[in-house]
This record gives structure tokens, C-alpha cells and sequence, in this order.
């Protein structure tokens, strides 16, 4: 390869991204990867869900992604934003402009609890911590146990697919 040719092949590689590009919710922070030496450093986003960064990182497949999606947001309907049971707020238009906002946390809190009923302690509490508080992997599996045999990944893995089988559950109804 000559010269010209060596040059004309590195002015069209892309340059090195030193920063990520800001985004909608984008909060970055420069964090040092290398607890050895502090050398490597890498930009983490602070302003997105982990459970959104797991899944943007192939670390999690888009099944789970949705299982855990959908948790989160029964999370925060339980938790919802009105001052007192009495405030009669209605939704934002729409199918559900008709049901009250403090009927939505009912049905929200209903749906986590039939969902706790049918998965195990341990993996409850990962989803709850991991998707429904936005805890990091590492700490949502440390909250569930001290100590565990596999690694964090595969452990929340693990709780994602019990929350898929016990959202495909058929529902029990008392008569």
C-alpha cells in the first residue's frame, strides 16, 4: 500500500469519541474503570434507567427489557404524584381519561402484589430495587443476597425471566 493510499484511508476513519453526545436525559459523569492504576476512564450515564443502559448494552434481551419496562412503570403508578386519596386527578386524555389517578395506583399495587405472590424473595427484591428504584445491577443483587454463586448479570437475568413466567401466569380469580 503506498503512501497516498495509507493517508486517504485514515482521513475517512472516524475520529476517536472522547465525550459521548449529549442527549435528552443524558447526564454524564467521568468515571475511572481501572481501580489499579485509574488510567482507563469512561463517560456513564446518569440520567438514564440501568434498566434502559442494560438493555442499550445488550446485556439484557428485549424480552426482559419489556418485562422489566413494564414493571417499572406499575412501580411508578403505585407511587404516583398525588397529594392524598381524596385528589380526583384525572389522566392525560385518551382510554384512561375516565378512571381516577387514585384507582390507577389501586390497580397498579394489586398487579405488583399478585406478581410478588408468584416469584421468589430474592428475585422480588432485585426487581423491585433494579427496575422499580433504578439500583444498579451490582447493588440491586447485593440488597437480595450477600453473597451468590453467579455473577450479577446472570443474576438478573435470572429474576427477569421469573418475572416473564410469572406475568404469564394464568390469574387465580376468588369467586
Amino acid at each position: 500500500m503506498s503512501k497516498h493510499q495509507r493517508r486517504k484511508r485514515a482521513a475517512k476513519s472516524p475520529p476517536t469519541r472522547l465525550a459521548p453526545r449529549p442527549g435528552p436525559g443524558g447526564i454524564y459523569i467521568r468515571e475511572f474503570v481501572s481501580a489499579r492504576t485509574g488510567r482507563k476512564e469512561r463517560y456513564r450515564n446518569i440520567g438514564e434507567h440501568p434498566l434502559t443502559l442494560a438493555h442499550a448494552r445488550h446485556k439484557i434481551s428485549d424480552e426482559q427489557y419489556a418485562a422489566g419496562d413494564e414493571f417499572r412503570t406499575l412501580c411508578e403508578l403505585r407511587l404516583g404524584s398525588s397529594r392524598d386519596s381524596t385528589d380526583m386527578v384525572r389522566g392525560a386524555g385518551g382510554a384512561g381519561a375516565e378512571f381516577c389517578f387514585a384507582q390507577t395506583q389501586i390497580d397498579a399495587a394489586r398487579e405488583l402484589e399478585r406478581l410478588r405472590a408468584r416469584m421468589k424473595t430474592r428475585d422480588w427484591i432485585i426487581l423491585e430495587k433494579f427496575c422499580g428504584e433504578g439500583w444498579s445491577m451490582a447493588e440491586a443483587v447485593r440488597a437480595a443476597t450477600l453473597c451468590h454463586p453467579s455473577g450479577v448479570l446472570f443474576r438478573v437475568q435470572e429474576a427477569l425471566d421469573e418475572l416473564i413466567a410469572a406475568g404469564e401466569a394464568p390469574i387465580a380469580r376468588r369467586a
